[in-house]
């Protein structure tokens, strides 16, 4: 009976190995499948294979997909990021070595994907600044967003999953920790590789521009540089009690435009003409320097300062933004001038600058004739310009508005004292890592680091469906013996290497089918095949784990599945040739550095 049934979830793995390589159902809904087929085939009892949903891996996976929205909400990451940008001028070799530094530095804590995600805009401004192809940049950072994800246990989901089957097996899990060794000399590898031999296999030709300009290109175009001032209205100041129509002084006699009004304790607000000025009052104007230090004079303001593009862009999100509209032909607001189509009155809309035929405007803006071609930089509220595309015609160009993540705010702080005390609470074995991950989410969400609403939508609910799917085939292949059967194939298939001749196998097939389904799946079906390789031999299963965690993150070789180099791939132009000739080498070396390793370290001899 327990042969037919071994039998039986043997050949339920090949079939869910070839399902899921070839792509022919969802991976989570074939996990479903695969549950349903154990619990009608009496393999596993119902309360057994659903038991699975209850495992601390689902738990903490779920937690981590929180922590992670609230670094990339906060900004925290993006503080890591940013820095790139200061060192664009130091030579390729340096500039990749920054890269896959700050790459590691996070996927030790973030999804890879998440962190290309991340960086990838950042990684293409520094490499348009330093002339440099991105070919020569994105496939570092896809590479070590892979294998850095082993830094700590909670990088990636694939090393929870096998370290709860560790435990779920009766062995001691992993710690916080325990792959860091492995993955500092593996992360080693891979940037000693780059930046020698292998950079130069990586691909020089320039791309394109790139669609999407960044506000220091926008307003290097609109030749805005240092004429956005912010003046603060003194309390002696004539154009208090009076509205900015009434006021029209600072337009007529100075040719000021004012942008934007700030309340005294209140947020930045598009300037309209009935707003009544009040004492310490901001405005934000656009004007020569001249006029604006001698409208200051006339009329009692305060100097403030300039502001940026980006610092502009910058207040107040959720009520104002800045974008890039065109005037196609057969526009209705064609000879018209802003003031007729009532921009400010009407729509809350300011317009910066129009660009016209190479030449920039910015002067008595309100009275300029519209023409076919022209191409406004406006701001306002964000449903304001919705509604002006769709009433008068107008062609979105560029959204200039920041994407999540890009904005460094005031709740960065709480997120990395929550992060810091999840981690300290771990690697001081005061609480478990699902207590900790999971008391951290909460956290984050008390401190409004994130909203209720935003926690439930990053939690990626098809995963934890695929994991839970998966490690009902897990206990299978455990309960009913079959893991240990193909143990025991493997382990006779590799007889006179010893245990690391088998450690080696185990890690090269695991390696191999991670080409086409790795990750979690991976974990989960490999994990309870190599532990019970090791049980046969007698040796501890911990290296064996070990070895399996760093196997189905070898998806990195091809871009078939890896999502890291599946997002770097169209901007920088790669072909299979390029991912291939780099990859190679490194997992050879990766390979004979981590079995040694891991021989060495437990004694596998």
């Amino acid at each position: 009976m327990i042969l037919s049934q071994a039998g039986f979830t043997i050949i339920l793995l090949i079939v869910t190995l070839v399902v899921l390589a070839g792509q022919w159902l969802r991976s989570d809904l074939a996990a479903l499948l695969v549950m349903l087929v154990l619990i009608a085939g009496r393999i596993l009892s119902p309360a057994e294979a659903f038991s699975a949903f209850g495992q601390p891996v689902i738990l903490i996976v779920a937690s981590v997909f929180i922590i992670g929205a609230a670094l990339l909400d906060t900004g925290v990451a993006t503080l890591i990021a940013n820095q790139i940008l200061r060192f664009g001028q130091r030579g390729e070799a340096v500039l990749m070595a920054i890269v896959m530094l700050t790459a590691a530095i996070l996927t030790a804590f973030l999804d890879g994907l998440l962190v290309v995600a991340l960086l990838l805009p950042a990684v293409l401004r520094v490499a348009r600044r330093a002339q440099l192809a991105p070919s020569r940049l994105l496939l570092p950072l896809a590479t070590t967003a892979t294998i850095g994800n082993q830094l700590t246990l909670v990088g990636t989901t694939s090393n929870l999953v096998v370290s709860d089957i560790l435990t779920s097996s009766g062995y001691s899990g992993l710690g916080l920790l325990s792959l860091t060794p492995y993955a500092l000399v593996s992360v080693g590898v891979m940037m000693a590789w780059y930046l020698t031999g292998g950079r130069r296999l990586l691909r020089r030709e320039l791309p394109a521009e790139p669609h999407r300009p960044s506000l220091t290109e926008v307003e290097q175009s609109y030749q805005l540089h240092n004429l956005l001032y912010r003046l603060r209205v003194r309390s002696s100041s004539d154009l208090i009690a009076h509205s900015l129509e009434a006021s029209g002084k600072l337009r007529t006699a100075f040719k000021l435009n004012v942008i934007a009004v700030q309340p005294q304790g209140g947020s930045l607000q598009p300037a309209s003409a009935d707003q009544i000025l009040e004492r310490d009052d901001l405005l934000i104007v656009e004007g020569d320097t001249g006029h604006i230090l001698q409208a200051a004079r006339a009329h009692n303001l305060e100097p403030k300062g300039t502001v940026s593009l980006d610092e502009f862009n910058r207040h107040e999100l959720a009520t104002l933004r800045l974008a890039e509209l065109m005037v196609p032909v057969r526009s209705p607001i064609i000879g018209r001038s802003l003031t007729e189509i009532g921009f400010r009155r009407r729509y809350g809309l300011n317009v910066l600058a129009v660009h016209r035929q190479g030449q920039t405007i910015r002067t008595d803006l309100p009275n300029l004739a519209l023409a076919v071609g022209d191409s406004l930089l406006v701001q306002g509220p964000p449903a304001s310009l919705r509604d002006v595309g769709r009433d008068l015609s107008l062609v979105p160009a560029t959204d200039l508005g920041p994407q999540p993540g890009d904005i460094i705010t005031a709740k960065a702080n709480w997120t990395l004292v929550v992060l810091a005390a999840m981690l300290a609470l771990v690697m001081l074995d005061i609480a478990s890592l699902a207590t900790a991950s999971v008391a951290a989410a909460v956290a984050l969400i008390l401190l409004k680091c994130l909203s209720p609403e935003r926690a439930y939508q990053s939690i990626n609910g098809g995963l934890l469906v695929l994991i839970g799917g998966m490690l009902s085939l897990s206990f299978a292949l455990q309960n009913t013996g079959a893991a240990e059967l193909i143990a025991q194939l493997i382990a006779s298939a590799s007889q006179g290497v010893g245990v690391a001749g088998s450690l080696v196998v185990v890690f090269l097939l695991t390696s191999l089918v991670s080409q086409v389904i790795g990750g979690a799946v991976g974990a989960a079906l490999f994990t309870p095949i190599a532990i019970s390789l090791a049980v046969t031999q007698g040796a501890p299963p911990q290296p064996f784990a070990i070895a399996i965690a760093f196997a189905v993150m070898a998806g990195y070789i091809t871009p078939l599945t890896d999502g890291d180099n599946l997002l770097v791939r169209e901007p920088g132009q790669y072909t299979m040739r390029d991912y291939v000739s780099n990859t190679i080498p490194i997992f050879l070396l990766q390979t004979a550095a981590l079995m040694t390793l891991l021989t060495v370290v437990y004694g596998l001899f």
